[in-house]
């Protein structure tokens, strides 16, 4: 069960409005100002086995890291017995939106912010699994996990009141998690979209399965990238100790931010990688491209029951050679190895990420905030972080989808 809270004093829920007053609520909430206040067997409990990115060693490291200006909070709901059935965590952390802009409007928007430093610099207060994209909700098995999410989510909106944030935003669920989080819809929450997650569901024992599983024409592609990887003699290691090099991992996820054209927000440095290297080495790793005696990329990737997850990716300055594609291509791998039900390649170059077998999923967010413009907005263009969906290839021999 949590340990002994901190003073929540300034932190209290909101009067509860007239049209929920004849909902009582599930449990007694509370909300801490640490996952290290949580006592980590109570929290994973509820987590489960299948779900790394809620789980308490890594929120723990992400707490730890440094990330921003983040501030954490983690609403829990408690019964009489103070056993926990519901779990969250969630954030506050500036995000500069002229990023969402069209780009005619770059210009005026950046010759307001010399005037007014604060133009588009929004506080949000997310509610999700930091970093990666996935929610960070976790409701105890068997009970009815609709009623304890729209608590949750009155819980976000007290946090966000406290902290002063206009921005609320509940993150990221999957078509079929949508049953149970359309409850938000009646707490005020809009239904919009986050970029799409790129995931392969596997389906294979090894790895040579899944090649032997595609078409001959995707066959043939990937193993003549993979020739030219290993002609220009650059090796895939997989590295289970990797805080060490923290530096170096920092300056080449650094040299990826800096060039990065697409919305970016938070900037990871080495004590990212020095924390999530705390972390149980079954659940972490780092995959890292070597040439001629250098590592020259790298990818950070996490692990649970169900699924390997890859997160962030850097190398060094120059021109690209192969090794972002070298360094999913052993994701992949990893993946196959470990028997895992999906391997989750991210947000972004959906094209790539499709050529090599992953559906494009849609992902959906709940957002809302205390200025009534932006609710309209939200409602007039939900889907403004969608990207295009690349085209439906059939990749693998037994696939369904359309013909490419």
């Amino acid at each position: 069960m949590p340990t002994a809270a901190p003073d929540f004093s300034t932190l209290r829920p909101a009067p509860r409005s007239a049209q929920h007053e004849h909902e009582p609520a599930l449990g007694r909430l509370q909300i801490f100002d640490s996952i290290t206040r949580i006592d980590a067997a109570a929290w994973d409990e509820v987590a489960g086995s299948a779900s790394a990115p809620r789980s308490h060693a890594y929120l723990a490291a992400i707490e730890a890291a440094g990330i921003n200006d983040c501030r954490f909070f983690y609403p829990v709901i408690l019964d009489s017995a103070d056993r926990i059935l519901a779990q969250a965590c969630v954030y506050t952390i500036t995000t500069d939106f002229t990023q969402m802009l069209p780009a005619a409007l770059q210009g005026p928007a950046a010759i307001l912010r010399r005037a007014f430093p604060g133009f588009l610099q929004v506080c949000v207060t997310e509610c999700a699994s930091p970093l990666v994209p996935s929610h960070s909700i976790s409701v105890r098995a068997g009970l009815e996990r609709g009623p304890l999410i729209r608590q949750l989510g009155r819980a976000v909106g007290d946090i966000a009141r406290q902290a002063r944030s206009r921005l609320l935003v509940i993150r990221d669920f999957l078509d079929h998690e949508r049953a149970d989080a359309d409850v938000l819809l009646a707490e005020g929450y809009n239904l919009t979209s986050n970029m799409p997650l790129a995931r392969i569901r596997v389906r294979w024992k090894t790895y040579a399965e899944y090649l032997d599983s595609m078409r001959s024409r995707y066959r043939k592609d990937l193993k003549r990238r993979l020739d030219r990887v290993e002609r220009g003699g650059q090796r895939a290691v997989r590295l289970a100790e990797f805080a060490d090099r923290a530096a170096l991992w920092a300056e080449q996820v650094a040299v990826m931010y800096d060039r990065s054209k697409s919305f970016k927000r938070e900037r990871i440095g080495s004590r990212y990688f020095e924390a999530l290297g705390r972390m149980p080495a079954d659940n972490r790793l780092i995959v890292a491209a070597e040439r001629d005696g250098r590592t020259v990329a790298h990818g950070m990737v996490l692990f649970d029951e169900a699924q390997t997850i890859a997160t962030y990716f850097g190398r060094d300055a120059g021109p690209p050679g192969n090794e972002w594609f070298h360094l999913l291509n052993e994701v992949i791998r990893i993946g196959i190895e470990r028997g895992n039900d999906y391997i989750c390649l991210g947000l972004g170059s959906y094209d790539a990420k499709s050529l090599v077998g992953a559906d494009i999923e849609p992902l959906h967010c709940y957002a809302r905030s205390s200025l009534a413009p932006v609710n309209w907005l939200m409602r007039l263009i939900p889907n403004r972080m969608a990207r295009p969906e690349a085209r439906a290839r059939r990749i693998f021999r037994d696939d369904a989808n359309s013909a490419d």
